[in-house]
């Protein structure tokens, strides 16, 4: 079995990219995304020993493209609207222009590459690009610019769950039933860290999710964080991120040296999408 660890975010902000360097030299981080219109993007466009794949984005901060090009997506500030809800009421009312996300995520993923970068997979801020009708976006910008895999991001079991994370999952389980992966991109068979998150990060809870289970290729989703007294306030076009005490917990957990011997026990192999083939 494959496992990819992918820190979502960078670029959002210096504490994640020192969470991803600091966890990569630890070994057990393998890869990350990069958000094109975050603050933090060049520096942390040129961090080694990771696989960087795009983090899409239409939910946080400023768009890329002209706002003209983006009408359907963005504030009468000239902003993405900055809240999970409103963007998914203007979704299932169909008023967002699926070519606008389209022309969007092209030019994220070309700026990400005009900094050098070859990118390894597609994701995005709140896992958007599941939504039906995005993830085909995805999948053709996927094939446009030759990149492999794409997140499908969809988790084991959780069908007794009624709490928050097993709702969300819920969720995207129903938007992935008549998704179809198209040739010349892959995704993962499942992913952990989603219903998943925060202080239940731990070894022994992965281990346990991946009892029985026959897959090759799995992903753990993680927002770890390494912040220092000095930083920079968070980006205020962003809207409200409530991710200072994510941050702190997801690195403790992550940095956990049990995770050597579990994933060990589990005959498992840490790597980045770049080194599997498609």
């Amino acid at each position: 079995m494959f496992v990819i660890v992918n820190v979502d975010d960078l670029g959002l902000h210096p504490a994640v990219r020192r969470a991803v360097a600091d966890l990569s030299e630890r070994g057990i981080v393998t890869s990350s995304t990069l958000m094109a219109n975050g603050p933090d993007l060049e520096a942390a466009s040129q961090l080694g020993g990771v696989g960087l794949g795009v983090h899409l984005n239409v939910l946080r901060g400023k768009p890329v493209s002209e706002p003209g090009r983006v009408s359907t997506l963005i504030s009468d500030q000239k902003l993405f609207l900055g809240d999970y809800g409103r963007l998914l009421a203007r979704y299932l009312a169909r008023k967002v222009d699926l070519r606008e996300v389209e022309a969007e995520w092209d030019a994220q993923i070309s700026r990400i590459q005009d900094l050098g970068v070859r990118p390894t997979h597609l994701d995005s801020e709140k896992h958007i690009h599941a939504w039906p009708g995005m993830m085909t976006v995805a999948t053709r910008l996927a094939r446009r610019h030759g990149i492999g895999w794409v997140r499908r991001p969809r988790e084991r079991g959780w069908a007794w769950r009624m709490d928050k994370g097993g709702l969300r999952i819920k969720f995207l389980k129903v938007c992935s039933l008549r998704q179809r992966c198209p040739e010349q991109v892959r995704w993962p068979d499942h992913v952990w860290g989603i219903a998943d998150q925060g202080d239940q990060l731990l070894p022994e809870a992965f281990k346990a999710y991946m009892a029985g289970s026959s897959d090759r290729v799995v992903e753990i989703v993680c927002h770890p964080g390494m912040p220092r007294e000095n930083d920079p306030p968070l980006p205020a076009d962003f809207g409200a991120l409530r991710v200072g005490e994510q941050w702190r917990v997801e690195y403790d957990r992550l940095a956990d040296p049990r995770w050597s011997d579990v994933l060990q026990s589990m005959q498992a192999q840490l790597v980045h999408y770049g080194q599997l083939q498609t």
